[in-house]
């Protein structure tokens, strides 16, 4: 290890917003590998998942 001391914290992965992602590229016919793709069905995501737990 190198002495930097740099702690390097995890990302918290969320599956479910992963796989409606992945889910909504395919839907799209769009590649879930393209960063502007997965930008897009991130955006969407968030935008039911917002609506959904406004209406709660």
């Amino acid at each position: 290890m190198d002495s930097n001391n740099q702690i390097i914290e995890p990302t918290p992965y969320d599956d479910a917003q992963w796989l409606w992602c992945a889910d909504w590229c395919k839907k799209k016919g769009l590649s879930p590998y393209d960063s502007k793709n997965w930008a897009d069905a991130k955006f969407e995501y968030l935008k039911a998942h917002e609506a959904k737990e406004r209406k709660g």
